[in-house]
């Protein structure tokens, strides 16, 4: 059986449809396999044991369609069994069109399926970490019987001479070996695929000030001018640690550096895809145009993670198609900021630079409480860092640092306070008093966790009293192999120093005890901030206390500053309040707390606390209302 497989254009691409050749020649070992391919791709299926014979499309050559035909009928005259087009677009349509197989395999596409015996529909969203990119090619396999694929991860394929060749680039440029090596993917095939240079020198500088690692930049010598504008703008620190000129002389030398790195960081594109290729793990920043359910593979959130700017901002994509935003490409990533997932790579290299200490002799404190020896009791405590956002809590600062005397390390990330804050929390020797201008609860929260040490974290507030029973429940529970990556505790209502039972309190909760690996405040909350997690979650038997302000004026203005950053919100959600907004949902707040929730029982307080909170929701209207009375007037009278 003669097959041909049909992959035109880019790197990632080929690499991924090579799977095909390799489950095909696993299913069916006596059949030819010819891979038909561009002439830029080949150093990818170098050496590839399932290839039987590479068919090379050069477009430089073959320009126009009578080239394409000419080339088409000579291919046609392998009299193929089986053609597999997985690239579907006109150039393979005219090899499909000519050719004479019996069997021709592509996409359910609409006007083309006549192409075609097999036409195979793709789905929209990825059914496994593979990403739809491999999945919808192991899709092409199943009209030949192989429902079950033998591989589902692509290989590049190295000789002995490449990667010693690449070990001694590393010698010849003196890179200190015992450092974890990270490549940095600084330039996308084009621009509407290149992450801003600024924000690019940023995200290297945060690696070179904070890690012990080598970098390398990965350019091509026509880029190299901005691969200067990126290094020009590193610290004197990173720049120490970049091998710039670093660089192989052909794509195949590229891969035996690859190789010889650990992690691979930067913009989606051929760079990233041969590192998966090489084992290596990554970090992705897709552009905003590009569909990251198709090309997150093997996104599995601890060696394979990406962002999107979807990921923070889905209102801004609603409606358009990837080619309007390809087209005002520029607008989106102006909106892209490095803040915005600084604490997702933080958590990405945490998580790997730190395993290469204990993969060497090096001395780790944390003791491995998931190690083979779990059947011996973990006779060392496990460390625990408290973190706390403060502004002004001098009445309650003493009283917090009181409660968290269990853990080893106490972070505070203060506003600026002008009351006796600093002050008092510096007399206790465990505290990191650290100063950061407020912007938003999401990102104090996020900028403390980037601070702590230890994986196990506690985030109370200020204002929350952690009873005995509580702070022993919470050592035991993390020293002991704890079973959840996060745990949810109760939370007892105080308002005016009265225990509030309704009012919509009694099942009031909020996870305060987690992973700092598995966690971090979700970014597009400026307020009521909410912890997403990998893993499991639990509760904690013991419940806190919460107390909130002793008067109403106190109680509002705080629901007030809430309001606020909520407008913000929904402002980037371009949300327009209407009178649903402004009369029914503030009336609905009351009636839900002090009627359905049964504020009434709590007598007075109860319905203070509902009146207070339906005056909140009808000021968020109004805050809202101010941003865009304040946007018309700055904007132009055309």
């Amino acid at each position: 059986m003669k097959i041909l497989i049909i992959q035109h254009k880019m790197i990632g691409d080929v690499l991924i449809t090579s799977l095909l050749c390799e489950n095909i020649k696993k299913a069916i070992p006596n059949a030819t396999i010819d891979y038909l391919v561009n002439s830029n791709t080949l150093p990818v299926l170098e050496n590839n044991p399932f290839i039987d014979n590479k068919i090379i499309f050069d477009e430089k050559e073959d320009k126009g369609l009578l080239k394409l035909i000419q080339f088409s009928k000579q291919v046609n005259q392998n009299k193929y069994d089986v053609v597999i087009d997985a690239y579907s677009k006109l150039q393979s349509w005219v090899d499909v069109w000519i050719n004479n197989a019996p069997k021709k395999i592509s996409y359910k596409k609409s006007g083309r399926t006549f192409l075609y015996t097999d036409n195979v529909i793709k789905h929209d969203k990825p059914n496994s970490v593979l990403g739809l990119a491999i999945e919808h090619r192991l899709e092409l396999l199943k009209p030949l019987g192989i429902s079950t694929p033998f591989a589902t991860e692509p290989k590049l394929y190295l000789t002995e001479k490449e990667i010693q060749s690449a070990k001694d680039l590393f010698k010849k440029y003196q890179v200190d070996t015992s450092r974890k090596a990270v490549m940095t993917s600084l330039l996308g095939s084009d621009l509407s695929k290149t992450y801003p240079l600024n924000q690019m020198a940023k995200m290297v500088d945060f690696i070179g000030e904070n890690y012990n690692v080598n970098i390398l930049f990965n350019y091509f010598p026509k880029q190299l001018s901005q691969a200067e504008e990126v290094y020009n703008q590193l610290s004197e620190k990173t720049k120490s640690k970049v091998y710039f000129e670093l660089l192989g002389d052909d794509l195949r030398q590229f891969i035996g550096i690859a190789n010889e790195c650990d992690l691979i960081v930067g913009n989606d594109g051929g760079s990233i895809n041969m590192s998966k290729a090489l084992g290596k793990k990554s970090f992705i920043i897709f552009s905003p145009w590009i569909d990251k359910n198709v090309w997150a593979t093997f996104e599995d959130g601890i060696n394979h993670t990406s962002v999107h700017l979807k990921d923070y901002f889905p209102n801004k994509f609603e409606g358009l198609t990837n080619q309007q935003i390809k087209k005002d490409v520029n607008s989106f990533y102006m909106l892209f900021d490095f803040e915005l997932f600084k604490s997702n790579l933080k958590n990405f290299l945490d998580q790997h630079i730190k395993e290469s200490l204990k993969n060497n002799s090096f001395a780790v404190d944390e003791p491995n409480i998931n190690s083979t020896n779990i059947g011996l009791k973990n006779t060392m405590s496990t460390k625990i860092s408290a973190l706390l956002i403060a502004y002004n809590e001098e009445k309650n600062i003493q009283r917090y640092l009181n409660d968290v005397d269990f853990a080893d390390e106490i972070i505070i990330v203060d506003s600026y306070s002008t009351d006796k804050t600093e002050q008092i929390a510096l007399q206790n020797p465990k505290v990191k008093f650290i100063k950061r201008k407020f912007d938003n609860f999401t990102n104090q929260r996020n900028y403390a966790l980037s601070i702590a040490e230890n994986d196990w974290i506690t985030f109370f507030d200020a204002d929350e009293g952690i009873p005995d029973e509580l702070k022993k429940e919470i050592k035991e529970t993390v020293n002991n192999n704890p079973q959840f990556d996060v745990y949810y505790v109760y939370r007892k209502f105080f308002f005016k120093n009265k225990y509030i039972k309704y009012t919509g309190m009694q099942n009031d909760k909020a996870i305060r005890v987690f992973r700092k690996s598995k966690s971090r405040y979700r970014l597009d909350r400026m307020v009521h901030e909410i912890v997403e997690y990998e893993g499991k979650a639990g509760f904690l038997k013991n419940k806190l206390d919460h107390y909130t302000f002793d008067n109403e004026e106190e109680y509002l203005a705080k629901l007030n500053s809430y309001s606020k950053l909520r407008a913000k919100e929904l402002r980037l959600k371009n949300l327009k309040p209407s009178f649903f907004h402004r009369k029914i949902k503030p009336a609905y707040r009351f009636f839900n707390y002090y009627i359905i929730r049964l504020g009434f029982l709590d007598g007075q307080e109860g319905y203070t606390i509902a009146k207070l909170h339906a005056i909140s929701v009808a000021n968020r209207y109004k805050y809202l209302d101010e941003i865009y009375q304040e946007e018309n007037l700055k904007s132009p009278i055309n």
